[in-house]
């Protein structure tokens, strides 16, 4: 009688984790890096299809909607073909997508493109994030965080020195050439840094498909009403209100079908557990305030110092090159501090930045910021690797899938919101200074007719076309109003930055001890099939 051959156990952890780590780090930042320098480069990208303001900002939000949709799917697909196989098509899908961007010969044919490059970019978050947990050991934690947390920071802030040079120095094409570059070495990581593992057939036919589906469609409706919203100004806008809406449907449909489901894909009683909305509440605040040192500083320096990006760039450096030592240091503390006093530091750290840029005049350059970026880097590093590993220890053996759906979601709302809320508010805030600043610039005032009269005499010599030097004095003065006006608002943004950063501050002293949860398996159990429940 033959025996039977008994398959070798599968290994708790990746054969290489260090190379997932690096995997993590990569893939993170090349879809951190994407969406911000097609924002920094619209311009010129809009330019090449000769796409107009309105038609062309549908190209940044096709690729984040993009990242949105694929999302929740992913959580299916990796549990029923395992984060190796997904994460190995993304990044091929994602290269080869970016590496046609360019020669797309119109602006349906590149949102084409970039919706492509967003489906297979967007797998790589909330995978590589659950792998952090389900396959690297317990002690190796905090370094894949780590490497998670510095890739929005480092991505975000690298993005204006890169598009700067690349149009400066070669050429647009470069801004997706280079994810394509990138995506080459995420393969033969994943490759090599990932667990194989076979393809879950019972759990393809028993899944919750349908309802990763529903999800899907909610959340990018409601992301591309909120992306969409302050262009087209909000609830004005029949289009903004429609999408909005059937969101909202949608996703009361998808907590619906996932609360009565037996084995449902996402599990919201994770939601409920001690500790854990406060803590989706935390990353929010981290991703709302990350945007605030990235946008305010980049917006003063274009609009009131007119700065081009590469010049920008230098200044948000400070942000981005001390990750380099920030997060490696990070990771090293977590595993010997409490967390909870991590994040309280890392939000008061990043809160001082921000009330010590108060201090902005219109006369600031890129050299007035050094202290204030230096100290958001430090603190929002801190914080947002602290509150990830906090929240990881609240997890339980099949959470490692959810997990990185909630990390993905708050990733991308919480930039999302941010970005919204700052340009609206900065832009009623502007109008609001310039209303008070102009009742005091009154026609016949003897300060303003000197104000013109030397605007007048310095520019008259260079006055040329049509209107004289005292219409070219006058449109200077206006001009002097403008910037007072936007210097004001970038300093309140600077202050509702900080008063997050403090009502952070608060929300941290709520934080209890995680509750006692079992390591993570390698793998989550699978659930009941849904073959043996009609049995």
């Amino acid at each position: 009688m033959n025996a039977v051959a008994v398959p070798a156990p599968v290994p708790a952890t990746a054969p290489l984790p260090w190379l997932g780590i690096v995997a993590v780090l990569l893939g993170a930042i090349a879809t951190t890096l994407t969406s911000r320098l097609t924002s920094i480069g619209l311009a010129d990208v809009r330019g090449a299809v000769s796409a107009g303001f309105d038609e062309g900002a549908w190209i940044s939000t096709a690729f984040s909607a993009s990242q949105m949709f694929i999302g929740p799917l992913a959580i299916f697909l990796g549990r029923a073909y395992s984060p190796r196989r997904v994460l190995m098509v993304g990044a091929v899908v994602y290269g080869v997508s970016e590496l046609l961007i360019p020669f797309a010969p119109d602006l349906r044919s590149m949102i084409v493109l970039q919706c492509v490059a967003g489906l297979g970019s967007g797998t790589f978050i909330p995978l590589t994030a659950s792998f952090i947990l389900l396959g690297l050991p317990r002690n190796l934690w905090p370094w894949g965080l780590a490497a998670y947390a510095m890739n929005i920071i480092l991505g975000l802030n690298v993005a204006s020195s890169l598009e700067g040079w690349y149009v400066e120095h070669v050429t647009w094409d470069w801004i997706f050439w280079q994810n394509t570059v990138v995506a080459i070495p995420m393969f033969f990581l994943y490759w090599f840094g990932l667990r194989r593992l076979p393809i879950d057939r019972e759990y393809l036919r028993g899944g919750d498909f349908r309802g990763m589906l529903t999800g899907s469609i909610g959340f990018t409706l409601v992301f591309i009403a909120l992306d969409q919203g302050d262009r087209l100004d909000w609830f004005s806008s029949p289009f903004v209100v429609g999408v909005l809406a059937a969101g909202l449907v949608a996703l009361g449909l998808f907590l619906l079908l996932e609360t009565t489901l037996p084995a449902p894909s996402v599990d919201f009683g994770l939601l409920i557990r001690r500790n854990v909305f406060l803590c989706i509440l935390l990353i929010l605040a981290t991703r709302f305030l990350v945007t605030s040192s990235n946008t305010l500083v980049a917006n003063f320096l274009i609009q009131v110092r007119g700065l081009r990006p590469l010049e920008v760039g230098n200044a948000l450096l400070w942000v981005a090159l001390p990750q380099l030592i920030i997060a490696p240091t990070v990771a090293w503390l977590l595993n010997r501090i409490d967390a909870r006093f991590a994040i309280g530091v890392g939000f008061t750290i990043a809160t001082a930045g921000f009330l010590l840029a108060t201090g902005i005049t219109s006369e600031w350059a890129e050299g007035d910021f050094k202290v204030a970026l230096l100290l958001q880097a430090v603190g929002e590093t801190l914080e947002l690797t602290a509150v990830i590993y906090f929240f990881a220890h609240h997890i339980g053996p099949a959470d490692g899938i959810t997990f990185g759906a909630i990390i993905q979601t708050a990733r991308l709302f919480g930039g999302e919101l941010g970005t919204s809320l700052l340009i609206s508010f900065t832009r009623k805030a502007e109008q609001y200074h310039s209303n008070l600043i102009g009742q005091h610039v009154l026609n016949d005032s003897p300060l303003t007719d000197a104000r013109i009269s030397a605007y007048a005499s310095a520019v008259g010599p260079l006055t040329q076309g049509t209107g004289g030097a005292e219409a070219r004095g006058a449109g200077l003065v206006a001009a002097a109003v403008r910037g007072q006006a936007y210097t004001l608002s970038i300093l309140d943004g600077f202050l509702l930055a900080s008063c997050i950063g403090t009502a952070a501050v608060v929300i941290v002293l709520c934080l209890r001890e995680p509750p006692g949860m079992p390591t993570p398996p390698a793998v989550p159990p699978l659930p009941v099939p849904a073959t043996a429940r009609r049995a």
